[in-house]
């Protein structure tokens, strides 16, 4: 069985306290959001593009904004407090992680070891789709394929 361990990338984040410019250098990655940790590597939410230019339509520049101040808690109704971020655990099965990804709608879903919130890897929706896109991973797939 495909889980979340098996198609999440290694720990990307941003720091709490990371200033705007730092927030919006990290964003230039593949990644359209990123979770922030605190300083015990804990995810406490989510930094997506769109907290970034809510941040700059709010503030003059991006050194009056932190990771923490611009936060979500990883889906796209942006919210000022994040009580409990969205996350998954690295044993969740593949389908679990479609299943948050599409009814949440979200872009980034933080992978957190078993019983915290400590951050271990972060999925992607293009990790994702390449993992369900990979030969084998639907028998019907399978099966269309055999029968050409």
């Amino acid at each position: 069985m495909l889980t979340a361990r098996d198609v999440m990338h290694p720990r990307v984040s941003l720091n709490a306290k990371d200033r705007g410019d730092i927030v919006v250098m990290k964003l230039m990655s593949p990644y359209p959001s990123l979770p922030v940790v605190n300083d015990e590597g804990e995810v406490i939410g989510v930094v997506s593009e769109f907290d970034v230019l809510d941040g700059l339509k709010h503030h003059a520049t991006t050194h009056e904004f932190s990771a923490e101040t611009i936060m979500s808690c990883g889906h796209e109704e942006h919210m000022t407090v994040c009580k409990e971020p969205v996350t998954i655990n690295p044993d969740a099965s593949i389908d679990d992680v479609l299943s948050l990804i599409h009814s949440r709608d979200i872009s980034v879903l933080p992978v957190v070891e078993k019983g915290s919130m400590r951050l271990i890897g972060i999925i992607t929706r293009k990790n994702l789709m390449n993992a369900l896109a990979e030969k084998g991973f639907w028998a019907e797939r399978e099966y269309h394929l055999h029968k050409v």
